[in-house]
C-alpha cells in the first residue's frame, strides 16, 4: 500500500515523496503474500466462460465479512478494483490469462501475478521509482515513533533511523504500516469476535513477517485521535506449515485438491470461506490436516507451481509425503488407506456426476476435474494468524476517521493498518486488491491536499 501510495501521489504531481520503511526492505508482508488479487474482469473471465459480476463481488465481500464491512468502502473496493490490475499492468505487472480461485475467495476471480508471489508487485513499484530521479526517495530502517501535528493537521513524522532521530516534514502523511498478526499481546487482548473460543497465544504462529505485523501504525494514529475499528475481527488461514505458520509448500489457493484429518476423512466443504475452513480444522484431532493432491495439481516433479516450488524440492526438504498410489500415501503418512480412497472417490463423484456432498462442496469452478491418478502427494498443515481486518477507520477517500466522527487533516491510511473493508471474515484475493485501491486512492488524495495547503 505505500510503494502504490508513493508512486500514485507522484503521478498525481507531489513534488517530493518520502518512504520510510521500518525493515531493511521495502514491501513488508506483501513480499510473503501469493500475490492473488480479486477483480471482476470481463475479457480474462469471459475467455474462461465464468460469469460474475461487480453486483456479485459486493455481495460476497460482504457476507464474507458476515455484513460488518462498511457497504461504502466495500462498493469502493468491488467496483475498482480492475482499474488496479490495469494499473499495475501499466507499471510493469503482467499477470497470467487464466483467473484463479484463492483460498476462501468464494468465486474464480483471482488474477495472479506471471512470477512467483507477491513480491512482484513489490519489484515493478520500485523500478518505477527508481525512474522518478529521486523525487520518491525511499529510506529503509526507519522506525516511526511519532507524528507531528501543526495548524491543526498533521505535518510530519519522527522516526529512529540506525539510532539516529529523524524528522520529515509534509503537507500530508499515509500511514501504511500493516496489520497486528504478529503481534501476540495484542491479538490475545482483543480476541473477542469470531475467534474468542480460541487462544491466539504463541502456540498459533502468522502468516505475516513478524517484524511488520506489530500494529504501531494503529497506536501512533490513535494517539492523535483517529478511531479504531474492528480490531477484534482476526482471520486465521488454513495454509499455515507446523511451528512457523508461514504459508508454504503446496498451498491450499486453487482448486483440485482435499482437505482430509489425520484418519483419512474429509471433514469440510474445501471451497468454503476461511473462518468455516480453520474453525473445522481446529475441530480435528491433533488440530492438522493433510492437503491431498496429484498429478492434475504438479504435473511432473520439476514442474514450478505459482510460488516458485517444485516437487522434487519440497519432498527433499521433507515438507511434502509423495507416493505413487493412495494405499502407499496413507502408508506414510499414517492415514487409513480405505477413509483416504473413499475421501477421493467421494470427492470424484461430486466433480463427476453432480453428486450432493454433505459437507456443502459444490463443483461451480471451471478448474474443477476428478482426481483419479498419482503420483499422489501430501502436505501437513495447520491453522494460522493471517489477516487482522480492524484498524484506522477511513473513508472511500482514505483519509483517517477521528473518534469525533470528523477527517484528521493531512492524514491518510491504507492497507491492513485500516478497518471496516473486510468485515469479520476477509476474502482471499481481496487483501491485494484492498492495499492497491486504497494505497493508489490515498496518494491521490495526499497529494490534492498537499497541493491545497
Amino acid at each position: 500500500a505505500g510503494l502504490a501510495a508513493a508512486v500514485a501521489a507522484h503521478e498525481a504531481g507531489a513534488k517530493k515523496g518520502v518512504v520510510l520503511e521500518k525493515l531493511g526492505y521495502l514491501g513488508g508482508s506483501t513480499n510473503v503474500s501469493e500475490g492473488a488479487l480479486n477483480a471482476v474482469d470481463p475479457a480474462r473471465q469471459g475467455k474462461q466462460g465464468i460469469e460474475d459480476s461487480t453486483a456479485k463481488f459486493y455481495e460476497q465481500t460482504l457476507k464474507g465479512g458476515h455484513d460488518k464491512g462498511d457497504p461504502e468502502l466495500v462498493k469502493y473496493l468491488t467496483e475498482n478494483s480492475l482499474s488496479s490490475v490495469e494499473w499495475l499492468e501499466a507499471h510493469g505487472v503482467k499477470f497470467k490469462d487464466e483467473i484463479g480461485t484463492a483460498t476462501g475467495a468464494l468465486w474464480q476471480r483471482s488474477h495472479y501475478p506471471a512470477t512467483p508471489s507477491g513480491n512482484t508487485y513489490i519489484r515493478a513499484l520500485e523500478a518505477v521509482i527508481d525512474k522518478t530521479n529521486g523525487a520518491i526517495e525511499v529510506i529503509t530502517d526507519a522506525e516511526v515513533n511519532d507524528l507531528i501535528k501543526a495548524e491543526g493537521r498533521i505535518a510530519g513524522v519522527k522516526a529512529k533511523h540506525f539510532g539516529e532521530k529523524l524528522t520529515v516534514s509534509s503537507d500530508a502523511i499515509v500511514i501504511t504500516t500493516g496489520g497486528f498478526g504478529a503481534n501476540v499481546k495484542l491479538r490475545q487482548e482483543v480476541n473477542t469476535g469470531v475467534w474468542k473460543h480460541v487462544v491466539l497465544d504463541n502456540k498459533i504462529g502468522t502468516t505475516n513477517i513478524n517484524k511488520a505485523a506489530q500494529g504501531q501504525g494503529m497506536d501512533l494514529a490513535k494517539k492523535y485521535g483517529a478511531q479504531l475499528i474492528g480490531l477484534d475481527d482476526i482471520q486465521l488461514h488454513p495454509c499455515g506449515t507446523p511451528g512457523t505458520g508461514l504459508m508454504e509448500n503446496i498451498r491450499t489457493s486453487g482448486r483440485n485438491r482435499i482437505f482430509v484429518n489425520v484418519d483419512g476423512d474429509r471433514f469440510v466443504n474445501e471451497g468454503a470461506a476461511r473462518d468455516v475452513l480453520a474453525n473445522a480444522i481446529i475441530k480435528q484431532p491433533k488440530g492438522t490436516y493433510w492437503i491431498v493432491v496429484n498429478k492434475v495439481r504438479y504435473p511432473a516433479r520439476d514442474w514450478v507451481d505459482a510460488n516458485g516450488a517444485t516437487i522434487r524440492d519440497m519432498v527433499a526438504l521433507g515438507s511434502v509425503v509423495e507416493a505413487d498410489s493412495l494405499d502407499d500415501l496413507a502408508k506414510k503418512t499414517g492415514m487409513d488407506a480405505g477413509k483416504l480412497k473413499a475421501s477421493i472417490d467421494g470427492y470424484n463423484k461430486i466433480v463427476k456426476d453432480g453428486a450432493k456432498d454433505p459437507l456443502g462442496f459444490v463443483a461451480n469452478n471451471k478448474a474443477d476435474t476428478t482426481l483419479t491418478e498419482g503420483p499422489w502427494y501430501a502436505c501437513q498443515k495447520v491453522v494460522t494468524v493471517h489477516h487482522t481486518m480492524g484498524g484506522i477507520k477511513i473513508n472511500t477517500k482514505a483519509e483517517v476517521i477521528g473518534t469525533d466522527g470528523k477527517v484528521i487533516p493531512g492524514l491518510y491510511a491504507a492497507g491492513e493498518v485500516t478497518g471496516g473493508i473486510h468485515g469479520s471474515n476477509r476474502l482471499g484475493g481481496n487483501a491485494i486488491a484492498d492495499v492497491m485501491l486504497f494505497g493508489r486512492t490515498a496518494g491521490v488524495e495526499a497529494a490534492a491536499f498537499a497541493k491545497s495547503h
